[in-house]
């Protein structure tokens, strides 16, 4: 079952109450979870959101609010969370225009019918998906823009990278390719779970870290990257915390 986290923000108990029952429909009729958060206030939301760390995949945003207006919420919002996708709820259409001020995905009218919600959670949840997808893809693949042309490599066969000049050269399994990046423009492109500098000119593929030495790492097939003493400590210590970790998983 995929999650989805929304938040269901009006002035009017009522109605809110009316969109969960519609929303525990809509989770019965697909495989889809909905956790709903519910708020009388955009500034009760907004609230929330900065002294708890809240945030959502969807937001179910009342336009006509006192105080502060749906609009006025989403605007806020999308300084910090770029990536949410909001619906607005209206009882007028003229207010529906509004949708595109803050690149909402659209919006339903009061009173709502089940069938109109049951669509536009498709839509919301649609892309919430897609954009979990891309990140986990930009996880996944770096893009690296070559002299010639542009080639997209898994990261997983990356060796480690080199700061060769003004190049930077990625070492593969199967080659090399090399681009006019500095180490650290290549650096924020990469996933810093497994990627790691182990000098100031070489960053390493952890999992593809075969042994730790004195002043160097080992990658298998007399392979070695310089490592200085700024990051040998830490080195050593996941090195042996990845062992301990292979060695449990055997034992079991």
């Amino acid at each position: 079952m995929n999650k989805f986290r929304l938040a269901l923000c009006d002035d009017e108990q009522f109605f809110i109450e009316d969109i969960k029952q519609y929303l525990k429909a809509y989770e019965s009729e697909t495989n889809n979870g909905i956790i709903v958060s519910e708020y009388n206030s955009g500034i009760e939301l907004l609230k929330d959101m900065d002294d708890n760390g809240r945030n959502w995949d969807i937001l179910f945003l009342d336009v006509d609010m006192p105080m502060m207006s749906g609009t006025e919420v989403a605007k806020e919002i999308r300084t910090k969370y770029g990536n949410v996708v909001i619906c607005y709820i209206t009882s007028y259409m003229e207010y529906a225009y509004q949708a595109f001020e803050t690149e909402a995905l659209g919006y339903l009218v009061k009173p709502v019918k089940y069938s109109d919600l049951r669509h536009m959670l498709n839509r919301c949840t649609t892309q919430v998906q897609y954009m979990k997808d891309a990140a986990e893809a930009r996880k996944r693949y770096i893009e690296i823009k070559t002299n010639h042309n542009t080639t997209i490599v898994c990261m997983e066969e990356i060796l480690y990278i080199e700061k060769r000049r003004n190049q930077c050269v990625f070492h593969l399994e199967d080659g090399e390719l090399v681009c006019y990046m500095t180490l650290a423009q290549v650096y924020k492109m990469l996933n810093h779970d497994t990627f790691f500098y182990v000098h100031q000119g070489y960053i390493v593929n952890f999992p593809q870290i075969k042994e730790v030495r004195a002043n160097v790492v080992c990658l298998g097939r007399n392979r070695e990257v310089p490592m200085s003493r700024k990051y040998q400590t830490k080195m050593r210590e996941m090195h042996m915390k990845k062992i301990h970790q292979i060695r449990m998983q055997r034992s079991c």
